[in-house]
Formats: structure tokens, C-alpha cells, sequence
């Protein structure tokens, strides 16, 4: 019978439940034992504290006692009008001061003046101040002995302060007092990290392992609190600010981080001895100890599911079993019609393969001949103009020898000349177009090679009127110089021919480090040619103006220096042509 689904759900939301309520039992029972282990370690840290603090203390407190019945303080107390007698108090305090360690050694009368110091050399003396509103003078006056923490009055250094009744044989009455410095057992306390301070009665820090701590409140002061203080100039001239923290179930939260607060009493000044240790740990393992619990009790139910499952997995795969192996022999008996199917088209993909590569050769064969016959035509077009004019000018040259035109002739000749150059340049074109798959990296000097370039040209830029801007010389660029003539010499003369014409016609040249640009404010290239230009014998010249190799050269003489050939149009009219070299190596074919 199967289960309700409302009932399901009911139970599933009830382990939930257990399991939610469970988790939090296992988190508060590890809290409550490391906040237990935590107080403990707490406890023996500040009896280690407490301990070096009395000692400290301890250390200096019996030192007026020895003095007490000293003559030369008797002395200087009963005739304080004499120098001598105070001079030799002064002497004698400061040589006892800097043989125990004690930070000011010094004699008050019965109104409070100080007579004869430890520091009576120094630029924060003690001699002539009065210190009748220190608690430790009066006590001591009294007869007991007087104890006091504070600011100095005079040094403005914290200290802990002795006070002792002493008389001189005639009765005059006054107080020896002592002071010690504290800062090196704070300083001792940093190293070990651990928040640790002496609160006093009033809840002003006194003492503390971070300097900005001391002197702040756990509470604020009551008015009677900051008066009494203020008398006794205890803490002048500290502000006493009191300390943001919030409190919340015995914790304490400061500067985003909570902690835990052990305390030990102490027996001096009603002190308490603080430690303060960060609770966030307690957290961490808390959670920790939770989550391993949890997952531990997640993971043993998910076994049992689990052999719950499998169990009826198993069942079902037997049942499975039967049917799968009738719906195995349907398709084994399908996969093998489709298998005989796949071979009848991958044959018939083969068949269609080899018939694609013999088009493929043919079409090859047919490009290679259209080729040689446009590179045929072509020559024979260029090279039929200058021999035919060659001809007639060798006919005239003969007649003008035989009729004696000794100038004539020699112009004559000079004309078959320049025909014989250009068909030079017909075949050299063809020559270098078939060359230029060497390698051509090098180093060259661009105005060098302009120079020479020039050298050829130089007089039909002169005769077209042409203005031909030339880049900063120095610049070397990375390829051999008789390709970097070749080169120039290819894109001068395109925008020779382009700028044949114009008005104003302008060449630009610009180089730097791995670039070279030229461009002419000529009539440009139109946008669907420009994939074009590069192709061997494609030209955009009338008939019998050039053979279409320039650029192709250009283009091979760049690429074999391992740099690339880029064509725009530019926006204002005319052609760009830039030469761009990467920085890296030449690559190694």
C-alpha cells in the first residue's frame, strides 16, 4: 500500500526538522566546552600576568623604606633653607635612583614642595613643584603608605607612584617619595599578542598591550568620577574616551571583532587584570565540529537510501533484463540494414572524392595556361612597341649617317638607347617576378636606397612637376638593399603613373622601426581593387603602359622579408601603401 503524498511530505519535513535541531545541540555543546577551555587557558595567562606585574611592582616599593631614617634626607628636610644640606640630598637620591632603576627618587616637605630630587639636573625637574593633590602625598602624610597610578604632572609620563611619612629629629614632617615606570612590562606584553589591560575602579584603562587602548574607558565616567579625577590630575591631560564596544550575551564586540573577557582581581588600587580573547575561533571549530557532524549524519543516510535504492535497482534490472534483450535482437537486425546503407553512400562519397580532384587538376591546368597566355600576350604587346620603334629609329639613324647629321645621329642613338632600357625592364620585371620567392631579410639603409632609386627616376619626377617628401634619414629597415630598391622603385613609379596630371602632386614618404608608408594625393584605387592589384598582371594602365608585376613584386619581395604589404585609400584622395615588419625572429623554412 502505498503512502499518501501529504504524509510524505510530513515526514520529510519532520527529519528536517530533527536534523536542524540536532545540528544545533552538537554547535552548542562544542561552544560551551571551548568557551570553558578558553576561560581556563585564560585564567593561568593572567595568574602569569598578575604574577609579573606584582613583581614589578614589588621590586621598587621597599626602596624608601631603606631610606627612611637616611641623615642626609633628615637633614634636608629639617633645613631646607640650606643649599649644602639640599645639595647633598639631591647627590644621594640620584645615585640610588640610577643603581635600582627607579624612575624619580624624590623629597616633599609638609606642604607639598619637593626639596631634593633624583632629576634635580634634568629639564623636567621635580625640585619646586608641589604635589599636596596627589593622593600618595596625602596618604603618606597620614602616616600610611601612599600608593597612586598616573599621568606625571610634570614629565607627563604614566607611572606608578610610593609614598612614605618621614620626620627629622626635630619633628619636621614630609614624604619620600618613589616613581617607576611600567612601559617595559607593557612592551613585554605586545610580543605575545594578546589583548591584555588593567582596568581601575573608575573602568579606565590604566594599562595595556596596545597603545591605543590606554587611557580610554570600558564605560563612560560619571560627572562625581571625572571631577575626583580631575583633582588629583590622575590622568591629565587624557581625554578618557570611552570605547565603542557593544556588549551582547557576556561578549564584547570592538573594531568588527567579538570577544571574550577573563578577569582577575588585583589587590592593588582595586585594579582588575583583563584579557580579552577573540571569540571567533570558538566560532570557526564550532561550526567545524557542526559540519563534519552534519555531513557525517548526511552521508549515513544517503548509505541507507542508497542500499534502498540499489536494492530496488537490482530488482528492476532482472525484470529489464527479458525485456532488453528482445529489443537487442529488433535492433541489432535494423543497425545491420543501416550499416549496408552507410557503406552504399560512403562509396558512392569516394566515387564523388576522386571525380573533385580530377576537376581540381584540371582546373589547375587551365589557370597555368591562361596565365602563360595573358604573360605572352602581355610581353609580346609591351615589347612589339619599342622594336618596332627601334627599327624605324635605326632606318632614320642610317639615313642621317649617310646625309652627315652627325647630331642627329647622336640623339637618334641615344633615343634607341632609352628603347632598348625600357625592354630591358620589360624582361627584368619578368625575371624578378620569378625570383622572388628567396629569402630577402636584411638590413638596409632607407636613404640609401632612396638615393639610388632616385638616381633612375629622378628626372621624370622632375619632368611630372612632382614634390616627393622624404622621411628623417637614419632609418634602417629590415631587408636587403637591392630588394629595398626594388621595392621603392615599383611604388615611386605607380604613383608616378597615378599623378600624371595632377595638379600639385605630392609624394610622401614615412618610415620608423618595423614600418615604411608611402602614399600620393593622386586618383586612388577603387575599394572593389584593391583585393586585386597585387595579382601578376593585373593592371589598371592603358594598353602598352606596364606589364601589372610592380605590385605583385612588392608584395613577394616583403613577405619573403617576413613582413606584409597593406593597400588603403585614403580619405582625402590617392593611394597608401604601407610595409609593416614584425619584431620577432625570421621565421626558418
Amino acid at each position: 500500500m502505498n503512502t499518501p503524498a501529504w504524509k510524505k511530505r510530513l515526514l520529510w519535513l519532520l527529519g528536517l526538522a530533527l536534523f536542524l535541531l540536532l545540528l544545533a545541540w552538537i554547535w552548542h555543546g562544542s561552544w560551551q566546552r571551548q568557551a570553558v577551555e578558553q576561560e581556563l587557558r585564560a585564567q593561568q595567562q593572567l595568574l602569569v600576568y598578575r604574577a609579573a606585574l606584582e613583581s614589578e611592582i614589588a621590586r621598587f616599593e621597599n626602596i624608601p623604606r631603606a631610606l627612611r631614617s637616611h641623615p642626609v634626607l633628615s637633614q634636608a628636610l629639617q633645613w631646607p633653607a640650606d643649599p649644602h644640606a639640599i645639595a647633598r640630598a639631591n647627590r644621594l637620591l640620584a645615585q640610588l635612583a640610577a643603581e635600582t632603576g627607579v624612575e624619580a627618587l624624590y623629597l616633599i616637605d609638609a606642604h607639598g614642595f619637593t626639596l631634593a630630587a633624583s632629576n634635580w639636573n634634568r629639564e623636567y625637574s621635580f625640585i619646586g613643584q608641589n604635589y599636596r593633590f596627589r593622593p600618595y602625598f596625602t596618604d603618606a602624610l597620614k602616616g600610611s603608605v601612599g600608593e597612586f597610578y598616573g599621568v606625571g604632572a610634570t614629565t607627563g609620563i604614566p607611572g606608578y607612584f610610593f609614598g612614605l611619612h618621614l620626620a627629622s629629629v626635630d619633628g619636621t614632617q614630609g614624604v619620600l617619595a618613589a616613581k617607576i615606570t611600567l612601559l617595559e612590562l607593557e612592551r613585554s606584553w605586545q610580543p605575545a599578542r594578546d589583548l591584555v589591560m588593567v582596568v581601575d575602579a573608575d573602568q579606565v584603562i590604566a594599562l595595556a598591550s596596545r597603545a591605543e587602548l590606554k587611557f580610554q574607558t570600558l564605560s563612560p565616567l560619571s560627572d562625581e568620577a571625572r571631577s575626583r579625577l580631575e583633582r588629583s590630575r590622575q590622568y591629565t591631560p587624557m581625554p578618557l574616551t570611552p570605547l565603542a564596544l557593544e556588549r551582547r550575551d557576556g561578549q564584547l564586540r570592538w573594531q568588527g571583532q567579538g570577544y571574550g573577557v577573563s578577569e582577575l582581581p588585583l589587590p592593588r588600587l582595586r585594579w582588575r587584570l583583563q584579557l580579552w580573547w577573540p571569540n571567533r575561533p570558538l566560532y570557526h571549530t564550532a561550526h567545524l565540529v557542526t559540519a563534519v557532524a552534519g555531513i557525517s549524519i548526511v552521508a549515513l543516510t544517503l548509505l541507507l537510501l542508497y542500499w534502498r535504492q540499489r536494492r530496488r535497482y537490482v530488482q528492476a534490472q532482472i525484470r529489464a533484463k527479458g525485456e532488453l534483450e528482445r529489443k537487442v535482437m529488433a535492433r541489432t537486425a535494423a543497425l545491420a540494414a543501416s550499416n549496408h546503407q552507410l557503406e552504399r553512400q560512403v562509396q558512392e562519397r569516394i566515387q564523388a572524392e576522386a571525380r573533385l580532384r580530377s576537376m581540381q587538376h584540371e582546373l589547375i591546368q587551365v589557370n597555368r595556361l591562361a596565365a602563360l597566355g595573358q604573360m605572352a600576350a602581355s610581353v609580346a604587346h609591351e615589347v612589339n612597341q619599342p622594336l618596332t620603334a627601334l627599327k624605324n629609329q635605326s632606318v632614320n639613324t642610317l639615313l642621317l649617317a649617310q646625309r652627315g647629321h652627325t647630331d642627329q645621329v647622336e640623339q637618334s642613338l641615344q633615343t634607341m638607347g632609352r628603347l632598348v632600357d625600357r625592354i630591358a625592364r620589360l624582361t627584368s620585371q619578368l625575371k624578378l617576378f620569378a625570383a622572388t620567392r628567396r629569402k630577402t631579410r636584411g638590413q638596409a639603409r632607407l636613404d640609401e636606397a632612396l638615393d639610388n632609386v632616385l638616381s633612375w627616376l629622378g628626372a621624370r619626377v622632375g619632368e611630372q612637376g612632382v614634390r616627393l617628401q622624404r622621411p628623417a634619414p637614419g632609418t634602417v629597415l629590415p631587408m636587403e638593399p637591392h630588394a629595398l630598391e626594388q621595392v621603392l622603385a615599383n611604388l615611386i613609379s605607380n604613383s608616378l603613373d597615378a599623378l600624371a596630371g595632377t595638379a600639385d602632386a605630392t609624394i610622401t614618404l614615412e618610415a620608423g622601426a618595423g614600418h615604411f608608408c608611402l602614399w600620393d594625393n593622386g586618383p586612388g584605387i577603387a575599394p572593389e581593387l584593391l583585393d586585386k592589384v597585387t595579382e601578376p598582371f593585373f593592371s589598371t594602365k592603358q594598353a602598352g603602359q606596364g606589364l601589372g608585376l610592380g605590385l605583385a613584386i612588392v608584395r613577394d619581395l616583403v613577405e619573403a622579408s617576413d613582413g606584409r604589404l597593406e593597400i588603403a585609400a585614403r580619405p582625402g584622395g590617392g593611394a597608401r601603401f604601407t610595409l609593416i615588419w614584425s619584431e620577432d625572429e625570421p621565421s626558418r623554412n
